[in-house]
């Protein structure tokens, strides 16, 4: 297959558990985007949040809230959103929050959190007493339960409830906590990575998807060569096509040279 487009995860997959990203990573990764292959980053993390950890210029496009928006790096603008409509986020809010101890609403660049103050000073994380404060388009909320044995529950009750929101249980590659997460319909990193190919003329088979997580599940299965970090997930080694060497081994660029030998490309 002539792969054309190389697409990662960000927590767990292309940084580091200390949150940090190789010199060799970047570099390399680079390297890759100059031979013509489209870099992709595929991330639950919004734009701020991204900013914080890796350096931009690695990408052509970064995919943030589990594929709510799509960002063009090099003309510094969204070319794709999707949100969740503010009465049913409002509604979801009234029904859940005496069973949460958390809720965050996420937009493009602002992280807001409600009932557990996170007395943050960084600027784009905002405590708020109300969701009646947000007055911008939430594209993602998460949903910590007190009690954590009743996520399965909640999870079937909004999930049969809203028709018109994504719904889904995440769990990362370094921890047993599960959430709720909530998006818009349809949203998901894999759709979002179609949108972007139809744009691009590339499409899901000529991808390389890296990923650990349980939001990466439906992109293992949809595109053409998924892989499975070292840490990921047992569920997710399960549904990837191949597996490379863990996210504290530079294992997205180990396996890219084994699989692509950058040496012997030609630029596309």
């Amino acid at each position: 297959m002539n792969y054309k487009l190389i697409a990662m995860d960000f927590d767990g997959t292309l940084l580091r558990d200390d949150k940090t990203i190789s010199e060799n990573t970047k570099t390399i990764l680079k390297l890759y985007r100059k031979l013509g292959y489209l870099i992709v980053g595929v991330t639950a993390r919004n734009l701020n949040s991204t900013k914080d950890v890796i350096p931009l210029d690695i990408f052509n496009y970064i995919i943030i809230n589990n594929g709510a928006s799509i960002y063009n790096v090099d003309d510094n603008g969204m070319i794709y959103q999707e949100t969740i409509d503010k009465e049913t986020a409002k509604a979801i809010t009234m029904e859940m929050e005496d069973f949460c101890f958390q809720i965050d609403y996420l937009t493009d660049n602002i992280y807001y959190t409600y009932i557990n103050k996170k007395n943050s000073n960084i600027d784009y994380i905002r405590d708020i007493n109300s969701i009646e404060e947000i007055d911008e388009q939430v594209a993602r909320m998460n949903l910590f339960l007190k009690d954590k044995s009743k996520v399965n529950d909640h999870y079937k009750l909004i999930k049969a409830r809203y028709e018109n929101i994504k719904c889904f249980i995440m769990q990362a590659s370094d921890s047993t906590d599960k959430w709720i997460v909530l998006n818009p319909k349809g949203v998901n990193k894999a759709n979002t990575l179609k949108e972007l190919g139809k744009m691009e003329d590339i499409s899901l088979d000529e991808m390389i998807f890296f990923g650990d997580g349980l939001n990466d599940l439906e992109v293992m299965k949809e595109v053409g060569l998924s892989v499975a970090m070292g840490n990921a997930l047992e569920e997710i080694k399960e549904n990837a096509k191949d597996i490379a060497k863990s996210n504290n081994e530079d294992g997205i660029v180990d396996f890219l040279d084994k699989k692509l030998n950058r040496q012997k490309v030609k630029k596309l």
